[in-house]
């Protein structure tokens, strides 16, 4: 909850990646308040008023995955959101020919979205989620010590550039 609320005044982006993140933990935690109380909340060295905070703010989390069915995988309603205003924003950066710098952005990134996407064999997903879920999955395998390849990481490294301009912009606006 403490990060979620300096992220999302500060880098939307990250943002997003840390509540893809949270979600996972819930999953892991089987949506049951008791097991992230002593597994997560527990850890947090905070006074008891702002632990009693984290477990009402976890609460509400695992209530709008209940109601948004998001229980085995998915993102909440709120989340969704959110993706979707920073894709719209994306669409609006790309129509702005004075956007040069993210135009470039975007061509490089753009093949590689497109090879993403198609491994990921979801037609509905944006390009902005295709390039969250790719680094999401690149933070995962990093947790996981898991190797790399040369051209993820420059691929995660195009990502990172293009959504870097999008978020000081999100930001901005």
């Amino acid at each position: 909850m403490l990060v979620a609320q300096e992220k999302i005044k500060t880098n939307i982006i990250e943002y997003v990646l840390y509540m893809f993140q949270i979600e996972d933990i819930i999953r892991t935690n089987h949506l049951n308040i008791d097991e992230l109380e002593k597994n997560v909340i527990s850890k947090y060295t905070v006074s008891d008023a702002q632990k009693a905070e984290i477990k009402e703010w976890y609460l509400k989390l695992i209530h709008q995955m209940e109601k948004d069915d998001v229980i085995a995988s998915g993102h909440t309603s709120p989340l969704k959101e959110i993706m979707h205003r920073i894709n719209d924003l994306h669409i609006s950066l790309l129509n702005n020919a004075e956007e040069e710098r993210y135009l470039e952005h975007y061509q490089w990134a753009k093949p590689i979205i497109k090879e993403l996407k198609e491994k990921m064999k979801d037609e509905s997903l944006t390009e902005i989620e295709v390039c969250l879920n790719g680094l999401y999955g690149f933070m995962l395998l990093r947790m996981q010590g898991k190797e790399i390849t040369t051209e993820t990481s420059d691929a995660v490294g195009i990502f990172t550039q293009m959504l870097r301009y999008l978020s000081k912009k999100y930001h901005q606006i």
